[in-house]
């Protein structure tokens, strides 16, 4: 297995050497290319390794061909789902050319969720509370929360990606919205809530329409390493090419949460319609305790399913 350091400074991988083959055999990546075996520290050129000696034909330019070879991998020539060519910025980045999959997102989704349940879950605990410490801050709770939301949730977003992707994983992966990307994650969770609750508060359908259409930013932002404007405009134009689609994806998320929830929020409403006294308080409590209990545990698939829809939308290869 082996690490590849790509032209951005990022690491790719690990991966096995045939998949490196295949890079080298499609000009992705050159006997120059820095990468590290699995297991190992130190950083040696592709042509160091005995496995990579005699590359493909294609793999290197020759001085009859006068071709130069390619830089190494990284988001300015490969995808990170299909190791395709796609170049960065928002009208650059590979986006789906085809419908997409809702039933199959659904799918992928529980598949992924059920095989990285407790990592998911806990990552997203920790996430969650120290989202929900920042917001009870005295006097800046509010503010804090405005500015970190996207900050915590790209992190959080790009730890289920790499998941979804079959790539090895930290929980600082999840809190990497801080050291990376900042400043555009905090611009893109204040604008897009501000402009959201706008559209909400003058029409209702216009702020409907723009939430859906901004769904993906903070992960293109963490991802694709785009400005906020920029993952916005992508985002918005990307999901308007089949918004209905997108949106139903949610719409059934929605409602196979309610029929979860349907038990528990039973019990609630039973308590509720009692005539007070220590029986109503229990149904209550029981209630609501299971409520928390379902929606926490259904977390892993929910996000699962999220990632896997953002990455048939800007992640699959339009070649």
């Amino acid at each position: 297995m082996f690490t590849i350091l790509g032209a951005d400074g990022k690491e790719y991988g690990p991966v096995p050497a045939d998949k490196v083959h295949a890079w080298i055999t499609t000009r992705r990546a050159n006997l120059q290319t820095k990468a590290r075996r699995e297991g190992e520290t130190e950083w040696k050129t592709l042509g160091d390794f005995a496995e990579f000696a005699t590359p493909p034909a294609t793999a290197s330019a020759t001085p009859e061909s006068g071709v130069a070879p390619p830089p190494p991998p990284g988001p300015s020539t490969m995808s990170p789902l299909t190791g395709t060519p796609a170049p960065t910025g928002p009208g650059a980045v590979q986006t789906a050319t085809g419908p997409l999959d809702i039933t199959g997102c659904i799918k992928q989704g529980w598949a992924t969720g059920l095989a990285n349940y407790w990592p998911i879950l806990g990552v997203s605990l920790l996430v969650g509370l120290c989202l929900s410490i920042a917001g009870v801050i005295p006097l800046l709770g509010i503010l804090a929360s405005l500015v970190l939301n996207g900050v915590f949730y790209g992190g959080l977003y790009y730890y289920v990606l790499k998941k979804v992707r079959g790539e090895s994983t930290e929980i600082a992966d999840a809190f990497s919205g801080f050291s990376v990307c900042f400043g555009q994650l905090a611009l893109a969770s204040i604008v897009v809530i501000l402009l959201v609750l706008l559209g909400c508060l003058l029409l209702v359908l216009p702020g409907i329409y723009l939430a859906v259409c901004w769904m993906f930013t903070f992960p293109l932002v963490r991802d694709k390493g785009l400005g906020f404007w920029e993952a916005m405009e992508l985002g918005r134009k990307v999901v308007t090419a089949q918004w209905f689609r997108v949106f139903g994806l949610l719409l059934l998320i929605a409602v196979l949460m309610l029929v979860l929830l349907a038990i528990p929020l039973g019990i609630i409403f039973l308590g509720g319609a009692s005539h007070g006294g220590a029986a109503s308080y229990l149904f209550i409590g029981l209630g609501v305790v299971g409520a928390v209990l379902i929606s926490l545990g259904i977390t892993p698939f929910l996000s699962s399913t999220l990632m896997h829809a953002y990455e048939e939308l800007f992640g699959s290869s339009t070649g």
